[in-house]
């Protein structure tokens, strides 16, 4: 038999999109007062990404510290138990405003100017807010820098997610999935207990990968005052099928019930500002999710409390400049 035998592509039908999603407890599509909305949907979302609000902090010990461009840096570990800890970075230049610093994919060097470190989409955005009087919290992720395999002390073994330039499989996320966890809920999760350890309120950056998690965390904390989410909000569908992202955003069944748009509804009324460049092409382009995003807020009465900025002549980037200016006003 010839190769020449086998059925090719140009054959066959390709236009697959799956289901269209439900949405059922989308906003525009629930039906329901915004209090009752926001309540329903955050229990349900709670299910959904598996999230136990209730987490505590576990003991948290300095590891050593240093001085870099006039701001002092605290290297801390804290336990979480299940044979895992995790890192994060205090930035303390005695500013009383506290800012939970969550970076994308990549790992924390990119966020704090380390030497021999390119500079990427981040931009150094923690240092440079430490350097603008803040105090900044920079917590490490799971499945990025030091976290990038949660085991890589188990002989044999490796839940694994992301490392530049190398293959990827993605175990670790695939692993929370077959034991009905998510990535995004176990990371919301840590961001809670750094949450609790702090025992302030807060204000919460985070970019591309970050930035989902700026949106979704806060919706489980009674502590933070202020979003600034960049590089995120476009579609949950977008940002597979248009952008081919990596996998971490990936929540199983969370279009049955809402998009990112809700998800992002769901802290109002307190303050947010979505952020994306003008030339992102990482499915962050969205103005009519934007739109839905405006309605939710309207609704609950804090219209004026949600902002678009689009800058122009970047692309999927921090950009620093306006970053600063949402925190100083």
């Amino acid at each position: 038999m010839d190769y020449d035998f086998l059925v090719k592509a140009e054959e066959l039908e390709l236009r697959y999109r799956g289901l269209q999603p439900a949405r059922r407890l989308g906003f525009g599509r629930a039906g329901l007062p915004w209090a009752e909305w926001r309540e329903v949907a955050t229990a349900r979302l709670g299910e959904v990404l598996a999230v136990d609000a209730g987490v505590v902090a576990g003991a948290v010990t300095e590891v050593r510290r240093t001085a870099t461009e006039g701001v002092e840096v605290v290297a801390l570990v804290m336990a979480v138990g299940e044979g895992l800890s995790v890192p994060a970075y205090l930035l303390n230049p005695g500013g009383e405003r506290v800012v939970m610093a969550l970076h994308g994919h990549g790992q924390v060097d990119e966020c704090l100017r380390i030497r021999g470190v390119h500079e990427d989409y981040h931009h150094n955005f923690a240092i440079e807010l430490a350097k603008a009087g803040h105090t900044v919290l920079l917590p490490e992720l799971r499945g990025f820098g030091a976290l990038s395999d949660l085991a890589a002390q188990r002989d044999g073994e490796s839940l694994s997610y992301w490392r530049w330039g190398e293959h990827m499989v993605y175990t670790l996320l695939t692993d929370t999935f077959q034991r009905g966890r998510t990535l995004m809920g176990d990371t919301i999760e840590d961001l809670l207990r750094w949450e609790d350890w702090l025992g302030v309120e807060c204000d919460v950056v985070g970019i591309s990968w970050g930035g989902d998690l700026a949106c979704a965390y806060p919706v489980f904390s009674n502590r933070v005052r202020s979003i600034f989410a960049s590089g995120t909000l476009g579609s949950f569908e977008a940002v597979f099928a248009e952008a081919g992202n990596a996998p971490a955003h990936c929540v199983p069944g969370v279009l049955e019930w809402f998009d990112r748009a809700d998800i992002a509804g769901l802290n109002a009324p307190r303050r947010l500002a979505v952020h994306y460049g003008a030339l992102d092409t990482a499915g962050s382009a969205a103005p009519e999710a934007f739109a839905e995003l405006q309605a939710i807020y309207a609704a609950a009465g804090a219209r004026d409390e949600v902002a678009l900025h689009v800058s122009a002549g970047l692309r999927h980037e921090m950009d620093l400049g306006l970053l600063i200016e949402f925190l100083s006003s």
